[in-house]
């Protein structure tokens, strides 16, 4: 079963001072290549849907493939759309949707995933303490009737499919990073570039504050971004 995670980190990060994908998160690794590690690790193939500031993304991740989503500004949906046809012409079985600024979940609750999805789903989707978090686990069948959906949004779009909400011990799923804020709560400064690959781990990376501690305070819970 060929596994295929999209991360979706096309959109404007209106909130922040720097693209999402480009901040860094833990050992001078940046959001987007701190969540391709982890999926990495879990057996996935990885794309980077990119959109707005994509020429810097490119710069910073030369080893990644990364797809273009031309119409990034009509909405989330259509990033989303950019993504399934790449994981599709790549032989996607299984599809795995994750926001760029959600980068700490953990590869064994991916792995846990990818064994429950089967033909009596169209979608699995990660819970901590009730909330609704990420990746999407798609089904070939999903894929095929999302790519077709229509509007802007994602949420709306999946009401027609049939999701499957599974508990995990894993804050991660559901913690967005999205906000300087949040941001500073979590490493005690405020956001800040990754560095260049080639000097990655010639600094002192941020040092973070638990992920359960912030799931426990006031940190936005997962939602799909519309930046």
């Amino acid at each position: 079963m060929k596994a295929v995670a999209i991360i979706l980190a096309a959109g404007e990060a209106r909130r922040m001072a720097h693209p999402k994908a480009l901040i860094e998160h833990e050992g001078g690794k940046s959001f987007l290549q701190s969540l391709a590690s982890t999926f990495g690790k879990a057996g996935c193939s990885v794309l980077g849907v990119v959109g707005k500031d994509s020429e810097a993304v490119r710069e910073q991740h030369p080893g990644l493939d990364l797809v273009e989503a031309e119409r990034w500004q009509e909405g989330p949906l259509a990033s989303v759309k950019a993504g399934l046809e790449a994981a599709l012409e790549a032989g996607a079985e299984v599809v795995l949707l994750h926001p760029v600024d959600m980068p700490a979940l953990r590869a064994s609750t991916l792995k846990s995933l990818l064994k429950m999805i089967g033909e009596a789903d169209d979608v699995l989707r990660p819970e901590f303490e009730g909330a609704p978090g990420w990746p999407l686990v798609l089904s070939r069948g999903a894929v095929e009737r999302l790519r077709t959906a229509e509007g802007a949004q994602v949420e709306p779009a999946l009401s027609s499919l049939k999701t499957r909400r599974v508990p995990v011990k894993d804050p991660g799923v559901v913690v967005n990073i999205n906000t300087p804020e949040t941001y500073e709560r979590l490493f005690g400064m405020a956001p800040r570039l990754a560095p260049p690959p080639k000097r990655r781990g010639k600094r002192a990376a941020p040092t973070a504050t638990t992920v359960a501690e912030l799931s426990g305070g006031s940190a936005p819970m997962a939602a799909a971004s519309e930046e």
